[in-house]
């Protein structure tokens, strides 16, 4: 199955399968899982056309996406002003990190436009991403090549 320009091979558990997206990890999926009341354990290929759809829709723009209906997990005996409550409740905890998911190229840009900004103000960990060294502290007499592997900025077009 083809998601959002990625194809999710069919015999894949969703929850893994959904890792291919940069940005997306295990617990992430979890979550996304959860509020789309899809099964944790459901396979590529066992997803129903409406499901596929709200994923897509959700992955595409989680803060604009509808929320899903009322759900199984929902217990019978639950009246609208206890389901009401409940979501007061969650409002008051603060905001979903699930509304302001980033995935795939706007993570990646955001990342940069980050470093940049480091680098633009002078900052340690700026300079040391410039100079392409470790930025967090580590040795860097014997183990200092990764970084200056991956921390180079020219390498990330960002000079």
């Amino acid at each position: 199955m083809h998601l959002l320009g990625h194809h999710l091979a069919d015999y894949k558990v969703l929850k893994y399968a959904l890792r291919k997206f940069f940005g997306i990890s295990y617990s992430t999926a979890d979550r996304l899982l959860a509020r789309l009341s899809i099964p944790e354990k459901a396979l590529v290929s066992s997803l129903t056309e409406r499901q596929v759809t709200a994923l897509s829709s959700y992955l595409s723009a989680p803060s604009t996406s509808t929320p899903p209906g009322p759900t199984p997990v929902t217990p019978p005996h639950a009246t609208d002003a206890q389901v009401r409550a409940a979501l007061e409740d969650a409002k008051r905890k603060g905001p979903d990190p699930m509304d302001t998911l980033e995935i795939e190229s706007d993570l990646r840009r955001n990342r940069k436009a980050d470093i940049q900004h480091l680098a633009d103000v002078g900052s340690y960990r700026g300079r040391r991403h410039a100079m392409s060294l470790p930025v967090r502290g580590q040795n860097t007499r014997s183990n200092g090549l990764t970084a200056r592997k991956l921390n180079h900025l020219k390498r990330r077009n960002m000079s």
